[in-house]
């Protein structure tokens, strides 16, 4: 218990920090390096240049998160993120820990809003935040306490952010669903998280569904089942749980077909994301190569609802 508390506050602890680690951030933005020494930098590998931490260089790469020039944002700050997070495991728990209350802070930047450019830092902290949680399966270092806070604040931006565009030809990705997705993904694989909460992404996503007005063309819906697969092929997966969240969608294609053609565009969206989303789950539940007892069960019921909904 006291090993939990003690997480717990840290945890408290580091969110205090956060403003004044962005505020350290804003007043030394990434002009330090040209465009093009970034660039090179990656080209290099991000070999760091001599005497620099792997920590300070993603302070100083946290205002390219919010970049609307998709080289910087994506093959740079995010890649570099990427490298020396997971590939290299340059960076020790404490300096993740102080990563991580960086990029959630970032989240509350604009959320809510939508069609602006806010959505990247927010879209680029999350994706940033996946290589936390990734590196936590790979390394612990997590208390169980932080894992569930880390949780349920993935969850809690995943139900209020509201701009759910995908892509654009000239700046490029924002994506926060599947974003989002993929950090929920390596969470809900994590065994320090009880499998009572990971069963909790299945309302998480039926409310992303609900929310939005069109079917996904960017491969959220994807993202979204690898998350759900997560969950599903777990040895303490709430199987009741997932059998009820396919009724939902096997009660909404009928609702959406009670007229025969006068449909609700609004309902066809929302069934036909829903649709392909068992579809894909389906599939990655089948291609495993170490499947379990939980995801062959989950894979029956998945078909089983499909079959009802053509």
């Amino acid at each position: 218990m006291g090993v939990i508390i003690g997480a717990m506050r840290r945890f408290a602890a580091g969110l205090t920090l956060v403003v004044a680690i962005s505020a350290s951030v804003s007043a030394q933005p990434a002009a330090t390096r040209s465009r093009e020494e970034w660039i090179a930098l990656a080209k290099s590998g991000f070999a760091l240049p001599d005497g620099a931490r792997a920590v300070d260089m993603l302070v100083q790469l946290n205002a390219m998160l919010a970049s609307t020039d998709p080289v910087l944002r994506d093959d740079v700050a995010f890649s570099a993120a990427e490298r020396w997070i997971v590939r290299d495991g340059r960076l020790q728990p404490a300096e993740l820990r102080q990563l991580q209350q960086l990029w959630i802070g970032n989240l509350a930047d604009g959320l809510g809003s939508t069609g602006s450019d806010s959505v990247f830092k927010r879209s680029f902290s999350m994706l940033s935040l996946s290589l936390i949680a990734q590196r936590d399966l790979a390394a612990p270092f997590l208390e169980p306490a932080e894992v569930e806070a880390f949780y349920d604040r993935a969850l809690g931006y995943f139900r209020e952010e509201r701009d759910l565009r995908g892509f654009d030809l000239t700046r490029g990705w924002m994506h926060t669903v599947a974003h989002t997705s993929d950090t929920l993904k390596f969470l809900v694989r994590n065994p320090k998280l009880p499998g009572a909460r990971a069963s909790q992404l299945l309302g998480a996503v039926r409310a992303k569904v609900e929310s939005a007005d069109t079917v996904f063309t960017w491969g959220e819906n994807d993202r979204m089942a690898l998350a759900l697969q997560s969950a599903a092929r777990r040895d303490d997966a709430n199987g009741a749980a997932l059998e009820e969240w396919v009724a939902v969608w096997v009660d909404q294609y009928k609702v959406l077909w009670a007229k025969g053609p006068q449909v609700d565009p609004r309902l066809f969206a929302v069934v036909e994301n829903a649709r392909q989303i068992m579809r894909s789950l389906i599939t990655a539940l089948s291609l495993e190569a170490k499947p379990t007892s939980a995801g062959d069960t989950a894979r029956r019921v998945l078909l089983a609802g499909l079959a009802k909904m053509r």
